[in-house]
């Protein structure tokens, strides 16, 4: 049986990415957005800007944004590993050690200078760094680097850099900007408010929508809001083009505190929960009357340290809604602690 060969992204393509992803932003974005809002999107409030795209043959690709009169976009390409391309130390700095070993996804390093020593490794192809006005620095030989923006990722496969993703994570990017404004106007305040206090407490809630899931769900949002949360359940999420239930649950959970799945019958959170799963979401599993609406989810607690299978009874859910909140802030308690360790910066940032 021959072996499937794995096709890497090369120049060109990472280059029609990220003209795709843009001209994608653009579009979605002024659908929904006034032109002032829509320039403060993410992508959008960093432009115009010279977009350079590496692309390594041997490990990784990379997006750097610099400020510029106008917006455009180059490539650069070669042997050497993205860290190598997109730091551009001398030689000397390259053969010392990392200062970090990055082996997590949707790591932020901001507003921090990485001196006397090679400035970081990715540890696998799945691991992921984002720049934002960071400075390189060689006090021995007088060298710097500032960064202004850049995303470096170790995946190099050429699926993940298809034109479909590099509209799904455009489109990501406004369904996000939308929830965030749809919610402050719901809480009447501004967005700035909005995102600074009340994301930190944000929930998403899964379930069934059956006559009974929908009485389920209706306790659970009730007894969060009392414990001081904003629970969110998909079905208030807006609709945004053809972005099926999957593709909302990936966007909202991404900027969730957490998640808490009623899975007490099946439906469409069976799926949802191998997102939750795939993206390692801090997500509590309830079942009323100790009852799971799949064995596909029995025992997910088993392979996971950051889902928590929790039985419940309707009429006394707020014991067990409280002991699972409890349980999903120390856990992202103790991430945090571990990873303050693991990278320094996110305490000094």
């Amino acid at each position: 049986m021959k072996r499937s060969r794995l096709i890497n992204i090369r120049e060109e393509g990472i280059r029609a990415y990220i003209e795709r992803f843009h001209e994608t932003l653009d579009l979605i974005s002024g659908r929904f957005f006034k032109p002032d809002q829509a320039k403060n999107l993410l992508h959008r409030s960093l432009l115009p800007a010279k977009i350079i795209c590496y692309v390594s043959t041997q490990f990784g690709v990379a997006f750097e944004y610099s400020k510029a009169a106008a917006t455009t976009i180059e490539t650069i390409g070669g042997s050497a590993r993205i860290e190598d391309l997109i730091v551009k130390a001398p030689k000397r700095l390259r053969e010392i050690g990392p200062l970090f070993n990055v082996g997590g996804s949707s790591i932020l390093m901001a507003g921090l200078t990485l001196a006397d020593g090679f400035p970081f490794r990715l540890s696998d192809t799945q691991a992921n760094v984002t720049f934002k006005d960071v400075r390189f620095l060689w006090d021995a030989l007088k060298w710097v680097r500032n960064v202004e923006y850049a995303e470096v990722y170790g995946d190099r496969r050429a699926e993940r850099w298809t034109m479909a993703e590099a509209e799904s994570r455009a489109k990501d990017e406004v369904l996000s900007a939308l929830f965030f404004v749809q919610q402050a106007n719901t809480k009447r305040v501004n967005l700035y408010e909005y995102i600074s206090s009340f994301r930190e407490k944000t929930v998403l809630v899964l379930g069934s929508y059956s006559d009974a899931g929908k009485e389920r769900l209706a306790t659970i949002v009730r007894i969060l809001e009392e414990l001081g949360y904003e629970p969110i359940l998909i079905k208030d999420v807006p609709d945004f083009e053809h972005y099926d239930l999957s593709q909302k649950v990936t966007a909202i959970g991404t900027i969730s505190r957490f998640v808490v799945i009623d899975d007490s019958e099946p439906s469409g959170h069976l799926a949802e929960i191998e997102i939750c799963r795939n993206n390692r979401w801090v997500t509590v599993l309830l079942r009323a009357g100790g009852h799971g609406a799949s064995w596909m989810t029995a025992g997910a607690s088993f392979s996971s340290k950051v889902i928590l299978e929790k039985d419940y009874e309707l009429a006394d859910a707020r014991r067990a809604i409280s002991e699972s909140v409890q349980w999903a802030e120390a856990k992202l308690e103790e991430m945090k602690a571990k990873l303050n360790l693991i990278y320094p910066w996110r305490t000094e940032s």
